[in-house]
């Protein structure tokens, strides 16, 4: 064999179980996420507890106590019939319905610190875009029908959770608080007694990472 082969065949070897070592060792993970999102301060009074579905991407080394993590979710909330309000329907005023539905996409550092051999107790926060949409679901006394708007807003989340192991995998579970800036422009239609003076709302998920 020429020693020109012999060096090309010795690396070759030499880098495959390097390349094997970063892929098995690689620092990104994806994971999804499901749980109940709870509406609180005003938009409360417009909405009930509802649920939420979600995708993260999370980077860093499992022993880093810093990571970061993107995060999309969908959110979903039911109102409450008249926005929480008593309203005389006999008396000819409308009734109605307002429905929110929230489409989240976040950055997020991670700050976790560990609790046992296999659990972790962790702080999140960052920043994000939100997509409000609000469809105002119409009674039979009502002949306009539905009625539907959104806005974009960008706002912030912070909150905690708990990691442990799952076999290969990790679980976790987390409470977030998350507040849309400006969201007080909100578009409602007319409707004005349903709009909410703020929209926050606190999502508690549980998920895997895999």
């Amino acid at each position: 064999m020429k020693r020109g082969s012999f060096v090309a065949v010795l690396v070759l070897a030499m880098s495959s179980p390097l390349s094997a070592q970063s892929i098995a060792g690689t620092p990104i993970r994806f994971g999804v996420m499901g749980g109940l999102t709870q509406p609180v301060t005003s938009l409360a009074g417009a909405a009930n507890n509802d649920w939420n579905v979600g995708a993260l991407v999370l980077f860093g080394a499992p022993e880093s106590r810093l990571r970061f993590r993107l995060d999309g979710q969908w959110h979903q909330l039911a109102g409450k019939p008249n926005g929480g309000l008593l309203i005389c329907v006999s008396c000819g005023h409308t009734a109605w319905q307002r429905d929110y539905r929230v489409l989240d996409a976040t950055a997020n550092a991670v700050f976790s610190t560990p609790v046992s051999s296999s659990a972790k107790f962790y702080l999140i926060g960052g920043v994000g875009v939100y997509n409000a949409r609000g469809t105002n679901s119409q009674f039979p006394t009502d002949q306009v029908g539905p009625q539907t708007s959104s806005v974009t807003e960008f706002g912030v989340n912070t909150g905690a959770g708990l990691s442990f192991r799952l076999g290969r995998h990790t679980g976790f579970a987390e409470a977030r608080f998350h507040d849309l800036i400006g969201s007080s422009s909100f578009e409602n239609n007319g409707l004005t007694s349903d709009k909410p003076d703020s929209f926050q709302f606190v999502p508690i998920n549980v998920g895997f990472i895999i």
